[in-house]
């Protein structure tokens, strides 16, 4: 469940008044999805239709309403053309519909959407640091570690971040409970586990990528101990590492911030080429 339809349920559990902002139509170039919600109050806001002046003005007519007491009127419905009129100049259009918040409209809540399902298998620096530039990204993040203390205390959160932590002591174990499709990043504190984890990802054909960390010379030796072991050279071949943009080099290159960035990128990029779609 997105923390933004939580927290409306939290509200409306409380009696609290408030109004539902949802992109209930998108033509062109516009700057959220189709089914995209947030919630608004007299003084708080949750989530995002894509900022700038359409959200400034459609937070505005949500709170005139609630300050009006007026909310009987709604469902409202306004289509906005994002040009110049609104000082954007995205070029599509949209039409947002207001509503109350109340029992059937979070009833009706469309449900979550994420961009893409990836086992973390690590929870040292990379992982880590991985975990902050996949901070808002619309995905489901599973976060496994055979070290209890290993995750950060708190974890980060982010409404459109889904994250669950899972201590395994045979984490490759936990490759067989990953949906297909599913992208999984290998990065422990020990060679021989990403060698395990390895080499039961690569034989699921189902998943869309499979990434570990290292160096040329510890991915060419892995393989080679998997190749023994029968693995096919069409599974083989499927191991992305070292990981990252190639394209990424020089000073700084391989501190965890750099790595996980590029690493983010690549599985952005991998992610849109499966769907057919454009990151901006």
């Amino acid at each position: 469940m997105s923390a933004v339809r939580a927290q409306a349920e939290s509200w409306f559990a409380a009696g609290l008044s408030a109004v539902i902002i949802e992109l209930t139509s998108v033509r062109g170039s516009v700057p959220r999805e189709q089914g995209t919600r947030m919630l608004v109050s007299v003084d708080a806001a949750l989530g995002t239709i894509g900022g700038g002046r359409l959200e400034f003005e459609a937070v505005e007519q949500a709170r005139a309403l609630l300050r009006a007491g007026d909310l009987a009127q709604l469902p409202q419905q306004r289509t906005i053309a994002l040009g110049p009129s609104l000082g954007q100049c995205c070029g599509g259009s949209v039409d947002l519909t207001w509503l109350a918040l109340d029992s059937n409209t979070i009833a009706m809540w469309p449900p979550s959407a994420f961009r893409f399902e990836l086992q973390i298998h690590g929870a040292g620096h990379v992982g880590q640091a991985l975990l902050q530039a996949l901070h808002g990204v619309p995905c489901s993040l599973t976060w496994v570690d055979s070290r209890e203390a290993a995750w950060p205390d708190p974890l980060p959160s982010h409404p459109l971040t889904q994250l669950q932590t899972v201590y395994s002591e045979s984490p490759e174990e936990v490759i067989h409970q990953a949906a297909s499709g599913s992208y999984v990043l290998i990065a422990t504190h020990r060679h021989d586990v990403d060698e395990r984890i390895a080499q039961v990802a690569l034989k699921r054909e189902d998943l869309a990528w499979v990434g570990m960390i290292g160096s040329k010379t510890k991915r060419a030796r892995i393989l080679s101990r998997l190749e023994q072991r029968g693995l096919a050279a069409s599974a083989l071949q499927r191991l992305v590492s070292p990981i990252g943009l190639s394209n990424i080099k020089g000073f700084g290159s391989k501190t965890p911030a750099v790595i996980a960035l590029s690493v983010a990128a690549q599985i952005l990029q991998t992610s849109s080429q499966s769907v057919g779609v454009h990151l901006r």
